[in-house]
């Protein structure tokens, strides 16, 4: 990505705020986060030793499990202990096939009862403290998605991120985070400037239907139709077109149309020279549907599932309609 001076400058100073949250040490800024949990223990209860066998691992899989532990035992997070009680450690492979601990893992020494609910406690201070920036920042458990319409507003998210990040003690992995980029996975999709989309998608998703109705006089049987509307599917997938962005000021236009089994809509937004595909929908009408509406109806229906699934670009603003039936043109 090429960036002009004031870019580059902004970038040095959020990368030393991100600095100051760095550390491989999930305790490191402990006396900033402390989250609060109240623990309710029942008075009278049948006491059980919680015991696990170790789950079987290949030699490189042990491997990484030492390295690790002995990591956190430098780190203080973890310590042998003489318990009763055992749970067994795992390790999970990334969509890269590289193994990673959890940057967040919880160790109790001697407990009956786990903190089961201690994954919702996280989350619920994570969605608290970011719960106003939902514009530009998504968040799941640990992972965090900044996006930005442009460099000068990148910045600024980030160092709103990173501000609120120091305030609550919250720890960032230097390995794991990366900055002002075009493209990136997130939660194992890889996400760029233009969306994701499959055209068409009603025609190879019909011969799933009646697999995904639940009516008992339907047996369910996969044939094999089934296995090559997949291997079409994932053909399409790898070579899906670019899709525009529309911006606060683009002119767009909403195409959508319907026949006796489908509709279908596309956003499209006005260039100098053309119309570009901002995004695609569509579907196929219930058997009810089908044989008791009107095409009206029918048309109607595209309408209004088109202004449904794109309030974001649509709600508030003005835009240009077009149909090829006259009757929704009057109405």
């Amino acid at each position: 990505m090429d960036l002009s001076e004031e870019s580059k400058l902004s970038l040095e100073n959020v990368k030393r705020l991100i600095q100051k949250n760095i550390s491989e040490n999930p305790l490191a800024w402990w006396d900033r986060n402390k989250i609060k949990a109240t623990l309710k223990i029942k008075k009278e209860c049948k006491y059980e030793y919680v015991r696990y066998k170790p789950i079987e691992m290949n030699m490189e899989e042990k491997k990484d499990m030492q390295l690790i532990s002995k990591e956190h035992i430098n780190l203080g997070l973890i310590k042998l202990g003489i318990s009763a009680h055992s749970s067994p450690g795992f390790l999970v492979r990334n969509h890269g096939e590289i193994k990673r601990d959890k940057p967040r893992t919880i160790y109790l020494e001697c407990t009956a009862n786990c903190l089961a609910n201690a994954p919702q406690i996280f989350r619920r201070k994570m969605d608290n403290l970011f719960k106003d920036y939902f514009e530009f920042m998504f968040v799941y458990i640990d992972d965090v998605l900044i996006a930005s319409k442009n460099m000068k507003d990148h910045m600024k998210h980030l160092e709103i991120f990173c501000d609120a990040c120091y305030k609550e003690g919250l720890v960032l992995s230097e390995k794991k985070a990366t900055i002002a980029v075009n493209k990136i996975e997130f939660l194992g999709i890889l996400i760029d400037e233009t969306g994701i989309f499959i055209k068409d998608l009603a025609k190879y998703r019909k011969d799933f239907r009646l697999l995904l109705k639940e009516i008992e006089s339907v047996k369910w049987k996969w044939e094999e139709i089934h296995t090559q509307r997949v291997h079409e599917l994932k053909q399409v997938c790898n070579n899906l077109p670019k899709l525009a962005i529309p911006q606060d000021d683009d002119e767009l236009v909403v195409y959508t149309d319907a026949n006796d089994y489908r509709w279908a809509a596309v956003l499209m937004k006005k260039t100098t020279t053309r119309e570009e595909p901002c995004r695609y929908t569509g579907g196929l009408f219930t058997e009810q549907q089908a044989q008791v509406w009107h095409i009206n109806e029918k048309e109607f229906f595209a309408v209004w599932k088109a202004f449904k699934k794109w309030p974001l670009f649509l709600l508030g603003k003005e835009f240009t309609l077009k149909v090829d039936n006259t009757n929704v043109k009057v109405s």
